[in-house]
């Protein structure tokens, strides 16, 4: 039997109560384990960098370096790491510029319990993963084909 290894996360978050909240959420699943909080996304790049996790769950706005500038940095750099971000916003400029960013995942803070697990548990096998409220908005015409495939 394949004994998985830990998926190791940081959470970065301005509100300590989403990042604790969180952490319960994820501590619930065997597999993940939670090495690094981040309250600023300069906080979040630092920790990425000395931590080297699997995957990063980061908010978009934060103080000080928004997530969208985390994202950007940590992939001009070449930090291989899964970045899954936690946003209540899912306008089309935004997920446009959060796709064209090089995320690996996107998660409403809406989400489900059980939806974050999956997602953090899938996120470092590297596949680009897209919710499916974001595929019913592309399937009603709300978003554009070429966001996705550009």
């Amino acid at each position: 039997m394949k004994v998985e290894s830990m998926i190791r996360v940081i959470l970065a978050d301005d509100h300590a109560l989403i990042r604790r909240g969180i952490r319960r959420i994820l501590e619930k699943h065997p597999n993940i384990c939670v090495v690094g909080e981040a309250s600023n996304g300069t906080d979040a790049m630092r920790l990425v960098q000395q931590l080297h996790p699997d995957v990063l769950l980061l908010d978009m706005e934060m103080p000080d370096l928004q997530g969208i500038h985390v994202v950007r940095a940590l992939r001009a750099k070449n930090v291989p790491v899964s970045i899954i971000i936690l946003s209540a916003y899912n306008d089309e400029h935004f997920i446009e510029e959060i796709l064209q960013a090089g995320i690996d995942g996107y998660l409403s803070k809406g989400d489900s319990p059980s939806k974050i697990r999956e997602m953090i548990s899938r996120a470092p096998k590297k596949h680009t993963i897209v919710l499916a409220s974001l595929l019913l908005a592309l399937a009603l015409g709300i978003f554009p084909l070429d966001i996705f495939f550009s």
